[in-house]
């Protein structure tokens, strides 16, 4: 039986691991536009964000309104 075949596994996961990290840390580096369009990216999530809340706020107090007219009445 061999002793090298439960070690040759993790010996190719640290190396593709290794290789990968040298790959990431070899890219080459953000240009300023790259930042810009992740800065804008960002920027436009968060108005999104803001406006989903939003209209999730005004269903909401709509829907209040309407049970309430509901049941009002019955009170």
């Amino acid at each position: 039986m061999s002793t090298t075949f439960p070690f040759t596994y993790p010996r190719r996961w640290a190396l593709s691991t290794g290789m990968k990290l040298i790959r990431w840390a070899r890219r080459p580096a953000p240009t300023p536009e790259s930042r810009r369009l992740r800065a804008t990216r960002r920027q436009q999530a968060r108005l999104r964000e803001h406006a989903r809340e939003q209209r999730v706020r005004e269903l909401r107090e709509r829907d209040i309104v309407r049970y309430l007219s509901q049941v009002r009445p019955f009170i």
